[in-house]
């Protein structure tokens, strides 16, 4: 005994689905996808930045030390001791 199925439409291969979805996706219009960084990421990329300054910082006065060059101003000292204490 042969038993048909009636009315049976034929699957569609799986990647030509996958293709008609996205047709389908592009005619509607649908937004791309999407990266968003959360702050805590834009905080960590903003260290790294502020460390490899810091950095280049510390060297630059390492060799204004290490030829006598580098002189401390007083008053830019005090005036910011000033400011912390208040």
């Amino acid at each position: 005994m042969r038993i048909e199925r009636t009315g049976h439409i034929q699957p569609i291969h799986p990647y030509r689905q996958q293709e008609m979805r996205q047709e389908e996706a592009k005619k509607k219009g649908k937004e791309r996808d999407q990266l968003e960084i959360s702050t805590e990421a834009l905080e960590l990329q903003k260290n790294q930045e502020t460390e490899a300054e810091r950095t280049e910082r510390i060297a630059e006065l390492k060799k204004q030390v290490q030829a006598g060059t580098y002189h401390v101003d007083a008053k830019l000292i005090a005036e910011a001791l000033l400011k912390k204490g208040m």
